[in-house]
Order: structure tokens, then sequence, then C-alpha cells
């Protein structure tokens, strides 16, 4: 029930939707999901696989400035039954980091 009631919304039927509100204040706030950036340059479904019953519930977030030095992503699922959630190694080429937009503490 956990899961449920921490990353579920109820909809306007009462059927359970993904609570996506703390993905939406990421982006709002200038970060990027580096499976949805890189699926942006790739357009390969796989980056966007559901890591959930319903969602993709583990996920990579990066500030705007490193989001064009990201170069890989994909998720680890074995050995199986290991963890519940996925690992996520995701490869940044540093000297594509956007030193023009650097950011301030906000």
């Amino acid at each position: 029930m956990f899961n449920l009631a921490a990353r579920t919304l109820s909809g306007p039927d009462g059927e359970l939707i993904p609570d996506r509100r703390v993905a939406e204040m990421l982006e709002r706030c200038g970060y990027g999901d580096v499976a949805g950036h890189l699926y942006e340059q790739n357009d390969d479904p796989a980056l966007l696989r559901r890591t959930g019953s319903d969602d993709r519930i583990d996920q990579t977030w990066v500030s705007g400035p490193l989001a064009p030095a990201l170069r890989s992503y994909r998720l680890l699922d074995t050995p199986p039954g290991a963890s519940d959630h996925h690992g996520i190694p995701a490869t940044l080429d540093t000297d594509l980091v956007d030193t023009t937009n650097l950011w301030n503490y906000r």
C-alpha cells in the first residue's frame, strides 16, 4: 500500500494514476530527464521502458548545463532479484558540459 500512496494520485474516476509532480517540478526548474533527453536524440524506445508496473520509477536527472554532455544511459536489471530497483549508469563527456550556463545557488 505504501507504494500506491507514495507514487499515485486518484484520477477523475477514482482510478490510480502515476504521480508525476516531482518530475514536473524538476523539469520546470531546468533539470532534464536523462532517458528522455537521449530518447529525443536517438528515438530508441528502450530508453523509456518501464521500471515499475506502470511507469518509469527509476530515473536519473541532470542540470541543464550537463544535458549536452550526455552520451549514454542504460538500465541494470541483473542479477534477477538483486533489488526492487534498477541501477542506472549514465555517461557524460565532460568536454561537452555547457560552461556558459553555470547555475548560481538558488
